[in-house]
């Protein structure tokens, strides 16, 4: 396989054992899934096919991320997705349901919709979490500048719906820090403390 890959042009870098520290964002996307998921289905009793449905659900949520702007200028909320590249698009939403049925399959369904939400509400705020303590492993990172595109911490949203805006303003302090900024979203312009908002996952290593 190393020969086949090499003839491809492809560099296999691994990590070292016992560093997963060195993985940086997937390490620490890997332990916030595994943490969430034991937490949400520790009392769950689930068949085989509501388990099945449940890991997909939770599979199109984490691949429905956004990482990193489609167009340079972050003029649009277009934004590339793990999706984008595992099917060259992002697949449609699925619409709410009004489930009338009666019986085992209305129960199951609805227990597979509980845990998916109650899953996005518990890991986007975990994910967001870690990508705002991501300035920790640098000595100073970047201000937010006007242009880029962001997450709103603070806002609700449904699962799968990313509340996103694109900055038109800052406010700095007196040590050069930005401390609040101006956001167009699609409600309008808001402004929000750096605290409420995050760079996407792929903005920095950019």
């Amino acid at each position: 396989m190393m020969r086949a890959m090499t003839n491809r042009g492809i560099e296999w870098k691994l990590n070292p054992p016992y560093a997963s520290h060195r993985g940086g964002v997937w390490e620490r996307l890997i332990r916030s899934v595994r943490r969430v998921l034991s937490a949400v289905s520790k009392e769950q009793v689930l068949t085989d096919e509501s388990l099945m449905t449940y890991l997909t659900e939770v599979e199109r949520i984490l691949n429905s991320r956004p990482l990193v702007p489609v167009y340079d200028d972050s003029s649009q909320l277009d934004v590339l997705t793990p999706n984008h590249i595992l099917l060259s698009r992002n697949p449609e939403q699925v619409p709410e349901i009004d489930v009338s049925l009666c019986g085992r399959y209305s129960r199951r369904w609805k227990q597979g919709q509980l845990l998916a939400d109650t899953f996005w509400r518990r890991w986007k705020r975990e994910y967001l979490t870690t990508l705002q303590s991501r300035a920790k492993w640098v000595q100073r990172h970047r201000n937010l500048q006007v242009g880029d595109l962001v997450l709103v911490t603070a806002e609700p949203s449904p699962r799968n719906r990313w509340s996103m805006g694109i900055i038109t303003g800052v406010t700095a302090s007196c040590d050069g820090y930005i401390r609040k900024v101006d956001i167009k979203t699609p409600r309008g312009i808001v402004n929000r403390d750096v605290r409420k908002v995050c760079l996407l996952e792929g903005i920095e290593e950019r």
